[in-house]
């Protein structure tokens, strides 16, 4: 987000962002910060990048991390709408719909290999729908790098961002860092 003010004071009384820490992959562009609110300091209000626009006056972007597998990435400019994408898509799936159980109903373990074409089948289906609405790739890096310019940022090339998009890595909060300094947040 842009501002010389912490998330916690920009927003009192929202209890997951007092235990906010400031994010160690900087250094970031003068006027910007990055802050790491971790899942065990409560929810945060679905309204949160709203509020923070609001307060800020100005752009802010949110990167949700499911266990190091991927990022949904969430941004709003200084006016809406707001826009997403997803790093590492495809490992986000078993978080969003659980995979069923390779146990029968008498316990036997179905082996390994065991598949449940219903189940990928569902979960073609959210993954196309969520694609639809938060596209990856070039659709998706062209919205990104159209954001980032009118949050004042200089971003690397569509296919660049696109690049990060479609990207692998280990752990996902790699992509992500690399994701923000693509767009001209990082100044390292």
């Amino acid at each position: 987000m842009r501002s010389a003010e912490p998330p916690a004071r920009l927003l009192p009384g929202t209890m997951a962002l007092g235990d906010a820490v400031p994010s160690s992959g900087g250094p970031w562009r003068a006027g910007w910060q990055v802050w790491v609110v971790r899942d065990s300091s409560g929810p945060l209000p679905e309204d949160l990048l709203d509020r923070l626009r609001t307060a800020t006056g100005g752009p802010v972007l949110l990167g949700r991390v499911l266990d190091s597998s991927a990022v949904r990435v969430t941004g709003v400019g200084a006016a809406p709408p707001p826009w997403e994408v997803w790093l590492q898509l495809d490992y986000a799936m078993g978080y969003l719909l659980a995979p069923p159980s390779p146990f029968d109903d008498d316990g036997n373990f179905l082996g390994s290999d065991w598949r449940d074409p219903e189940y990928e089948a569902e979960v073609e289906l959210v993954r196309r729908e969520i694609l639809d609405e938060a596209p990856g790739g070039t659709a998706g890096a062209r919205t990104v790098t159209d954001w980032a310019r009118g949050a004042g940022l200089t971003p690397d090339s569509v296919e660049a961002v696109a690049g990060v998009l479609d990207g692998k890595e280990t752990f996902a909060e790699d992509l992500f860092f690399d994701l923000l300094r693509r767009l001209g947040l990082s100044t390292g």
